[in-house]
């Protein structure tokens, strides 16, 4: 039987399935978008991106807050607080943020956003708010770990990937052994000597590769620009402006913000 070729229009024809959104096609891997620099060359190296995601959920991973995971974090939001004009919300946080602090690491605080919410549920609102709206540059949060689910981890992560936010949720070493979409996870550790400025840091979940244990990086202190008794009367104010905040949320009858450029900004 005479083999029939097919005529130039059934040639032509795009096949629909290889434009399926689960489809994955090696030839857009010209098209990555760079990620946010680390500021760390050993994490950039180990990243999908080379950097922090610029849209997406990241998870770090520690028992006790305080370890260095704002400082691993420092240099992105260096970046990010003076190359956009984008907020940098930070959704109950464990402890009030130090302003002085931020300015020495080359911080802008104009561009920080403190939301306080009163429950588990206000907090997930306004995270998934904060990442949907595009308003936010990055978002840092803390959550009932108790009350988190797959779900409420899943609609972030979604919410990350339609603002173009880069998402950072940070939660306790027992999260590892459960099941995230957050593209990326990572494990912290301190070494216990005052002197060591190192994080450990264990990958458990990234895109493109395995994970890895024990990349070891070396944090940088912040240098003190203003003698002791200016910071402790900078935090004095910071503190003032907490109290007048946290008085005239009492004071004014709760509704819902618009969007996250509403609440209260440092």
């Amino acid at each position: 039987m005479e083999h029939q070729q097919p005529s130039k229009n059934e040639q032509q024809k795009p096949n629909p399935l290889l434009h399926h959104h689960d489809i994955w096609r090696a030839r857009e891997c010209a098209y990555l978008v760079d990620g946010i620099d680390t500021g760390f060359g050993a994490l950039n190296a180990e990243l999908f991106e080379g950097g922090w995601p610029t849209s997406g959920l990241v998870e770090l991973m520690s028992d006790v807050p305080g370890i260095g995971e704002l400082r691993l974090l420092a240099p992105a939001l260096k970046q990010l607080s003076h190359a956009e004009e984008r907020w940098l919300a930070w959704i109950h946080p464990p402890y009030v943020p130090y302003a002085p602090a931020f300015e020495a690491m080359g911080i802008d605080t104009s561009k920080i956003l403190l939301i306080h919410p009163k429950s588990h549920q206000e907090a997930l609102w306004a995270c998934e708010q904060s990442l949907r709206s595009g308003t936010c540059s990055t978002v840092l949060a803390w959550f009932d770990e108790s009350q988190l689910s797959f779900t409420e981890l899943r609609r972030l992560q979604l919410a990350a990937k339609q603002g173009h936010t880069w998402a950072n949720l940070f939660r306790p070493n027992s999260a590892a052994t459960i099941a995230s979409p957050a593209e990326l996870r990572l494990k912290l550790r301190r070494r216990h000597s005052p002197r060591c400025n190192r994080l450990d840091v264990d990958i458990i979940k990234r895109k493109g590769s395995w994970a890895i244990d024990d990349l070891h990086l070396e944090l940088v202190d912040a240098p003190i620009r203003y003698p002791r008794e200016a910071l402790e009367a900078e935090l004095e104010i910071w503190r003032q402006k907490q109290v007048k905040a946290s008085t005239a949320m009492a004071d004014t009858p709760r509704r819902e913000p618009t969007n996250p450029a509403s609440l209260y900004a440092i």
